[in-house]
């Protein structure tokens, strides 16, 4: 489970949406497919994976992805 875990974390798309939810302290899905070089479909499947496993969410007003710093 461990080796799954660190697997998922390590896909570079992954990193990358983290890191610009990080520094940006939230963003719109099109805003992170602009700062990444990715299809923007990569870029939401990443995205949804993440949403869904708990690490990111969507704020209800504005549609804006932020990290999930309260577990």
């Amino acid at each position: 489970m461990l080796k799954k875990t660190i697997k998922y974390f390590q896909h570079p798309i992954k990193k990358e949406i983290l890191e610009v939810l990080k520094n940006e302290k939230g963003a719109f899905y099109g805003d992170i497919v602009m700062e990444l070089n990715y299809p923007k479909y990569r870029v939401l499947k990443h995205l949804m994976k993440l949403k869904n496993s708990g690490e990111v969410f969507k704020d209800d007003d504005g549609g804006k992805f932020y990290l999930n710093t309260i577990k």
